[in-house]
């Protein structure tokens, strides 16, 4: 029996628990979905790479309804919504929000586009379920939080990293003292400019914000 998952697998089946956690709190509130077997409708935004992903497991469950996805780039909308058989497509935010109705936004759009988006999404009344990270500054992140409490909606951020083995094996180890004790951690990464991380380095000038924004959140679980 092979134990061993390749990174292909394991991003796979990470985003598929991601997309069954994000549906979670909506299938469970009550019982009330599965009770009048109603289908969450939700309008994606950011048909890039990361939303080849997300599509193909949201197209196949038996609680979405992909109603509209979109992209600045009118190509990626359009050909996401011809290969996943989304019926409307868009090239801003403002026409996904005045469009077809939906209840739930997912926002896999660039990083740094995420607080003002989501900000948008929440005066609209959405529920959101973002990428990382969900905004760009702690401050923005509280407005955020307090913006969906007061609009009565629901906001989350997308947690698919820290079910990795290597970061369960990590919390594990370092819970479990099986290390000593934990003063200092460290981590390098690498960051290729093309990702659209070099956004953080011409606002900061400085690795260690690239680091924070992208790496630290999934550290914090441990």
């Amino acid at each position: 029996m092979r134990n061993e998952i390749n990174r292909k697998e394991f991003l796979e089946k990470s985003i598929a628990l991601t997309v069954s956690a994000m549906l979670t709190p909506f299938i469970s509130k009550s019982g009330e979905l599965f009770q009048v077997d109603k289908k969450i409708k939700i309008g994606l935004i950011g048909c890039g790479s990361v939303s080849g992903m997300y599509l193909p497991h949201l197209s196949k469950s038996k609680f979405v309804e992909i109603v509209s996805v979109c992209d600045i780039i009118p190509e990626r909308a359009s050909k996401a919504a011809e290969k996943f058989n989304v019926p409307n497509h868009y090239t801003h935010i403002d026409q996904l929000l005045a469009g077809a109705p939906f209840e739930l936004m997912v926002n896999l759009t660039n990083m740094q586009e995420h607080g003002r988006l989501n900000k948008q999404a929440l005066l609209a009344r959405k529920h959101i379920w973002s990428e990382k990270p969900m905004a760009n500054t702690y401050q923005e992140g509280k407005e955020l939080l307090d913006l969906a409490k007061k609009q009565g909606v629901r906001i989350w951020g997308a947690p698919a990293v820290v079910n990795s083995p290597q970061f369960t094996y990590m919390a594990k180890a370092i819970q479990q003292g099986k290390i000593g004790q934990c003063r200092q951690p460290m981590h390098t990464m690498v960051i290729w400019a093309q990702h659209g991380l070099h956004f953080f380095m011409k606002r900061v000038g400085e690795v260690y914000r690239i680091w924070v924004c992208t790496t630290l959140p999934h550290l914090l679980d441990c």
